[in-house]
């Protein structure tokens, strides 16, 4: 019985492994500009590592400024996701995401509720299928954050010769300190190109040019990223 119980046991996880996914690398941009805010004012380095198995991945995801920048912003973010497709529906995706940030100087063991080191967020998105692609996005903070600040962000991709453009405008439906707002707003209007560069048959770089503007802070940012992973 253990023998049989130990046989199914390698033959489950070398499924599992078989539809599993092992992703790194690290993307560099011009600006860190996250929903209409920038972070960092600076290039950004910003290393990822995630695993996926089936429709669930986990993983770290970071930002730092280049070095000699005089803000000097580090940032070092968890995340969970679990995604699940329907055939004519499109794709929803359930997220949680803890962010932390090294460069405010408090513990990483520091969780309290109000004035501790990671704000955690849940959040929920939408992706449409191939002959409607909108793409919708709904986030709200549920940890170390007073105002509980909510994010609305709705998308749609265009084919534009032989590149994606994508428009996309994101909001808070009420006051945030977290996004900088007295009150609802539009804090990100968006348009951003990407286009692929094959560097072999197995290896291409996505680069990205986006014109980002933020109404409420009233200023626009034109950033350039290319994406490297593996």
């Amino acid at each position: 019985m253990k023998k049989n119980m130990l046989l199914f046991a390698i033959i489950l996880l070398s499924s599992i492994s078989s539809f599993a996914q092992l992703k790194f690398g690290s993307d560099i941009y011009s600006r860190y500009v996250w929903r209409g805010v920038d972070f960092g004012d600076s290039p950004s380095f910003q290393p990822t590592l995630y695993y996926t198995t089936g429709a669930f991945t986990i993983g770290a995801w970071g930002a730092y400024s280049f070095p000699g920048n005089v803000v000097n912003y580090s940032e070092n973010d968890l995340f969970a996701s679990y995604a699940f497709s329907t055939e004519k529906a499109g794709t929803f995706t359930l997220l949680f995401t803890d962010y932390y940030f090294p460069s405010a100087g408090i513990k990483f063991s520091d969780f309290e509720k109000n004035s501790g080191a990671h704000t955690m967020e849940a959040g929920i998105s939408y992706s449409g299928p191939e002959n409607f692609p909108v793409a919708l996005a709904v986030y709200s903070n549920v940890h170390n954050d007073a105002d509980n600040s909510s994010y609305i962000q709705i998308g749609y991709p265009f084919t534009v010769s032989d590149a994606t453009l994508t428009l996309s405008a994101g909001f808070t439906p009420s006051k945030s300190v977290y996004y900088g707002t007295t009150k609802g707003a539009i804090i990100n209007l968006a348009a951003s190109a990407t286009k692929s560069i094959s560097i072999t048959d197995k290896f291409a770089i996505p680069i990205t040019v986006s014109y980002i503007s933020n109404p409420t802070l009233d200023k626009t940012y034109l950033t350039f990223g290319l994406s490297l992973i593996f």
